[in-house]
């Protein structure tokens, strides 16, 4: 399994700005999303989703180690979408249409913490794309269309002054987990424009967490990256 070096702090905030998955690299405490923001849209709909889900959710509680006997062409990966504050360490194979999500950061030493933490580490999520998330949706979904197809009634659109950062990302709770979407726009240097369109798009970077696994993970992580 191939394990690459891991990236320095100042190189990783900068890479943020990529549209990427690399092989492992750097960590830190996992810093969260959590602004109240101006902006913020909510709609009734029905609870009722109209989407299938996909079989990767079931392995959400695996341990790293069991993952690695499952799929033994995986490789540790670091990647640069699914959140807007921090990179993640995560499990799959390159190339993949998702990865397997165990905690986040922006600085210290991910494969130090996953290799020594594998029996502890339980997966926490996925990073994949809105449609592999949800494979029914249709290229271009308004907001309303989009979560009338998952049967969620409520959601926060990031957006307006207030917001540090995330700006133009929906974040939902499904099924029990955290969902978070990126509606902006690539732009040709690598980063992301804000447009304030709501549409979510079917390439759309999309991640799906149990935040108490998360948070479980994130502490046998830190006491072992920052050692």
């Amino acid at each position: 399994m191939k394990q690459n070096v891991v990236i320095a702090t100042l190189c990783l905030l900068a890479s943020f700005t990529c549209s990427a998955c690399t092989s492992i690299a750097p960590s830190d405490q996992a810093a969260e999303t959590s602004h109240i923001v101006e902006g913020s849209t909510s709609t009734e709909m029905p609870e009722q989703s109209n989407t299938s889900t996909p079989d990767f959710l079931n392995d959400i509680g695996k341990t790293l180690g069991e993952l690695k006997k499952e799929y033994p062409e995986g490789e540790l990966i670091v990647s640069l979408d699914g959140f807007p504050d921090r990179a993640a360490a995560c499990f799959g194979e390159p190339g993949s249409e998702y990865v397997y999500y165990f905690f986040g950061g922006q600085s210290g030493d991910f494969e130090k913490a996953m290799n020594e933490c594998e029996n502890q580490l339980n997966c926490a999520g996925v990073i994949t794309t809105a449609n592999i998330l949800f494979p029914d949706m249709e290229d271009d979904m308004s907001f309303e269309d989009f979560f009338l197809l998952i049967g969620v009634d409520d959601y926060e659109y990031l957006s307006g002054e207030d917001v540090i950062t995330g700006e133009g990302w929906l974040r939902f709770m499904y099924h029990g987990m955290e969902v978070m979407i990126n509606t902006n726009e690539a732009n040709a240097g690598g980063g992301w424009d804000f447009t304030g369109t709501e549409i979510v798009k079917c390439d759309a970077p999309v991640s799906i967490v149990d935040l108490g696994i998360v948070n479980t993970n994130q502490d046998f992580a830190d006491a072992v990256m920052f050692d």
